[in-house]
C-alpha cells in the first residue's frame, strides 16, 4: 500500500511537471513569436523613416537646384538686358551722329526736286527753273552779257561811220554790213549765254546733288548701324537662350538623378524591410512550431513517465506480495 501511495505521488508530480513544462514551452514560443512580430513592425517603421528621410533630402536637393536655376537665369537675363541696352546706346549714338547728314541730304534733295520741277512747293521762287537743259529765249535774255547791247550799238555805229566815210550811209552794202555784224554778234553772244546758262545750271544743281549723295551715304550708314544692332541683339539673345537651355538641362538631369536615387533608396529600404520581416515572421513561425513540439514532448514525456511509474508500481506490488500468489497475479490478498 505504501508503494502505491508513493508511486501515485511520483506519477502526479511527473504529470504536473509535464503540464508545466508544456505550458512554459508554449509561453516561450508565444513570446518569441511576439518578439518576431514586433521586430517586423520595427523594421517597417525603420523603412518608412528611411523613405521619409530620403524624400526630405530630395525636396531639399530640388529646392536648392531650383534656387540655383533661378539665380542662373536671372543673371543670364540681366546680362542680356545690359548687352541690348549697350548695343541700343551705340545705335542711337550713331543715328544721332548721322542725323545732320541725313537732314542735309534730304534738304538738298528737296531743293533739287524744286529746281527740276518734280516735287516740293510749286510756289517756291525758281520752281522748275532747271527742269530741262533746253535753252529758251527767256534763258538767253537772262544769261546774256550785260554789255551785249552796248557792244552791239557801238559796233553798228562803227559800221555806219565806215559807210559814211565811203559815201554810202544808207546803201545796200551798209545795210548788209550792219546785218552781218548783228548776226555775228548775236551768234557769238548766244553761245556765250548758253555756256553761262549751263555753267550756272550745273553750279546751282551740283551742291544739292552733293548734299543728296551725302544724305544717301548717311542713310546707308544708319541702315548698317541698325543691321549691326539687330545682329548683336540676336547673338545676345541666342547666347541667353543657350544659357537658359543649359541651365534647364542641368536642372532636369539633377532632378532625374535625385528621383533615381530616391527610387533606389526606397527600393532598398523596402527590400531590407521585406527580407527582415520575412526572417522575423519565419522566426516566429519556427518559435511557434518549436513551442508546439516542446508542449507535445512535455506532455508525451509526462505520460510516458506516468506509464513507467504505473508499471514500476505494479512490479513493486508484485515483489512486495510475492508470497501471495493471488495478489501477485492480480487476485484478492
Amino acid at each position: 500500500m505504501a508503494f502505491i501511495t508513493g508511486g501515485a505521488l511520483i506519477a502526479g508530480a511527473t504529470l504536473v511537471g509535464g503540464v508545466l513544462s508544456a505550458r512554459a514551452s508554449g509561453q516561450a514560443s508565444r513570446a518569441q513569436a511576439d518578439a518576431s512580430s514586433e521586430a517586423a513592425q520595427l523594421q517597417y517603421q525603420v523603412a518608412q523613416d528611411q523613405i521619409a528621410a530620403q524624400k526630405a533630402a530630395l525636396d531639399k536637393q530640388l529646392a536648392a537646384q531650383g534656387g540655383y536655376l533661378d539665380k542662373q537665369l536671372a543673371a543670364s537675363y540681366d546680362t542680356l538686358e545690359k548687352q541690348l541696352a549697350f548695343q541700343k546706346q551705340i545705335y542711337e549714338q550713331q543715328r544721332a551722329d548721322l542725323a545732320p547728314y541725313r537732314e542735309a541730304g534730304l534738304a538738298g534733295q528737296n531743293k533739287l526736286m524744286e529746281y527740276l520741277g518734280i516735287g516740293g512747293n510749286a510756289a517756291t521762287p525758281g520752281y522748275g527753273r532747271y527742269a530741262t537743259a533746253e535753252f529758251t529765249p527767256e534763258a538767253f535774255l537772262a544769261n546774256k552779257d550785260p554789255s551785249y547791247g552796248f557792244r552791239m550799238e557801238e559796233g553798228l555805229k562803227a559800221v555806219d561811220r565806215q559807210a559814211a566815210a565811203r559815201g554810202g550811209l544808207i546803201s545796200g552794202a551798209a545795210l548788209k554790213a550792219s546785218q552781218r555784224f548783228g548776226q555775228d554778234m548775236a551768234s557769238q553772244e548766244y553761245a556765250n549765254a548758253f555756256n553761262r546758262y549751263q555753267t550756272v545750271r550745273g553750279n546751282t544743281l551740283s551742291p544739292y546733288q552733293n548734299l543728296q549723295g551725302v544724305g544717301l551715304s548717311a542713310a546707308n550708314m544708319t541702315g548698317t548701324a541698325g543691321a549691326n544692332y539687330g545682329s548683336a541683339g540676336n547673338q545676345a539673345m541666342g547666347a541667353a537662350g543657350g544659357a537658359a537651355t543649359g541651365a534647364y538641362g542641368a536642372a532636369s538631369q539633377g532632378a532625374t538623378g535625385a528621383y533615381g536615387a530616391l527610387g533606389t533608396g526606397t527600393y532598398n529600404a523596402l527590400g531590407g524591410y521585406g527580407q527582415g520581416a520575412s526572417e522575423a515572421l519565419m522566426g516566429g513561425a519556427n518559435a511557434r512550431a518549436s513551442g508546439y513540439i516542446g508542449q507535445a514532448n512535455a506532455i508525451t514525456g509526462g505520460i510516458s513517465n506516468l506509464s513507467n511509474m504505473y508499471y514500476q508500481n505494479q512490479l513493486l506490488n508484485m515483489l512486495g506480495n510475492r508470497n501471495n500468489p493471488n495478489v501477485a497475479f492480480g487476485g484478492a490478498p
